[in-house]
């Protein structure tokens, strides 16, 4: 796309130049931007990250890497520049780009600039129609190569990248197929299942905290399941009447059903020990388990926006990625009602054939046995720290957890001699010493970004796709 620009793109350019008009941004970059290679447009918007300009392009993609001729579809890309000297960023959610113009805890710690890439078949960059079997992690590894080997050209730092949960997976897959494009990979609280499900997680979640707090939660879920069903499927109804949520791929009964399944996991993934005082009793109120239900497990997170923003995960979890065992089949199984058939909406095609922990494996042997320049951050109350990747061999890497850390662990958050021997690492990697450990993870006013719940109904189905296959 070097040269003359075509007609659509010229005026997107325009349009991204006089928006930036009367900033210090020198106006080839833009043009330049649009010229890299893949870049199908590319807009500049407005930003609320001080110090950054941002802007949303789109790169056009195979939908087969391996038939470069074949179909091809647009995938979003959100740029926040700062300096195209400094380090650049390389992230990923794992599903759609929410991040948008918000920079993430590596960004902030390095005074970086940063890419936040939508994963293939997540929200907008999802081709049409859908061939299933191309949502691969090699697929999207070759994805991430042409974005960040396109950006290599006009950004000169040190290239790290890095995601959170499932974003942290796919920077650690990427590494894989490509393992000298970045200089260092930091991926946050990312598990690696070897089943369909895992069974090491029940195990490993009851290890952390005290039983009197798993017994609670143990308690409630027991309660809520029992007891209280009608008076939680009416509240979810009202809330639902009330904010719009429908539940028509996965039925309001089944969505409370599956939340409550999901109590315990949900729990320790984002609250915690020190948030177990403030649990209700098994004797509260209707209204107070509702409200605690809503804010550690939210039935409304599998209403039929929520699950078909997660579809394609479904699709991955099944194929290729695995997932944990719920480990709550001996405590709440009797008192369950609905069956594998009243979570079927939530697929988004027909389940494929797992791959039998294949692809999942050569990750693991590729960290252990090849890896390099890693930096693995966990939580120790996280039940998803059960899937924690074994470092084996690998070089110039640290696995490190935060004391009494869930899901939302951060490096800013861990004890002073491991953050200290993880900023020598991001230091070493790319020439930028870190910031102090106490940045603000918001400098504009607005609330942190918070990853997206995995819909309970979709963790449901998931152990009913395994016992049909």
């Amino acid at each position: 796309m070097h040269g003359k620009l075509p007609g659509m793109l010229r005026w997107l350019v325009l349009a991204g130049y006089l928006a930036g008009c009367g900033d210090n941004l020198p106006p080839p970059v833009l043009h330049d931007l649009a010229a890299l290679p893949g870049v199908h447009d590319v807009t500049e918007q407005v930003t609320q990250t001080p110090g950054y300009h941002y802007y949303v392009l789109h790169f056009t993609q195979p939908v087969d890497h391996a038939d470069p001729t074949g179909p091809t579809f647009l995938q979003e890309v959100s740029l926040l520049q700062r300096d195209t000297a400094a380090p650049m960023v390389v992230h990923t959610s794992g599903y759609w780009d929410y991040y948008l113009d918000n920079t993430v805890e590596l960004t902030q710690l390095l005074d970086a600039n940063q890419i936040s890439i939508e994963h293939r078949f997540f929200a907008s960059s999802r081709p049409d129609p859908a061939d299933w079997t191309k949502l691969t992690i090699e697929q999207m590894a070759d994805d991430e190569h042409a974005i960040v080997t396109a950006l290599q050209q006009l950004y000169t730092g040190a290239f790290v990248s890095t995601g959170g949960s499932k974003g942290g997976m796919t920077a650690i897959f990427y590494r894989r197929f490509f393992p000298d494009d970045v200089a260092g990979t930091v991926p946050y609280v990312a598990p690696i299942s070897f089943g369909v499900p895992d069974m090491r997680y029940p195990a490993f979640l009851a290890s952390v905290g005290t039983s009197e707090c798993h017994q609670l939660t143990k308690d409630l879920a027991v309660e809520m399941l029992s007891n209280r069903r009608a008076a939680l499927e009416a509240a979810t109804q009202t809330q639902a009447d009330m904010k719009g949520h429908t539940y028509t791929r996965v039925a309001l009964g089944p969505a409370v059903e599956s939340a409550i399944i999901s109590f315990e996991w949900s729990f320790w993934q984002y609250f915690g020990e020190t948030q177990c005082a403030t649990l209700p009793a098994v004797t509260a109120s209707d209204a107070d388990l509702f409200k605690v239900l809503d804010q550690v497990s939210a039935p409304s997170e599998s209403d039929d926006e929520q699950v078909g923003l997660f579809d394609a995960y479904y699709f991955q979890a099944y194929y290729q990625l695995g997932y944990p065992a719920d480990g709550t089949s001996d405590y709440l199984g009797t008192y369950e009602l609905y069956s594998d058939a009243d979570y079927a909406g939530s697929l988004p095609t027909a389940m494929p054939t797992y791959d039998g922990g294949t692809a999942m494996n050569d990750i693991a042997d590729f960290v252990a046995n090849q890896g390099e320049r890693f930096l693995f951050v966990y939580g120790q109350w996280d039940p998803w720290s059960g899937g924690a990747l074994p470092l084996g061999n690998a070089t110039d890497s640290l696995e490190l957890f935060q004391d009494q850390g869930t899901h939302n662990s951060h490096l800013t958050e861990l004890a002073a001699a491991d953050q200290q021997a993880a900023f020598a690492k991001l230091g070493a990697w790319t020439g930028v010493t870190p910031k102090s450990a106490k940045i603000a993870f918001t400098t504009t006013g607005r609330p942190p970004i918070h990853e997206p719940h995995i819909p309970s109904a979709i963790r449901r189905a998931l152990r009913g796709a395994n016992t049909s296959h």
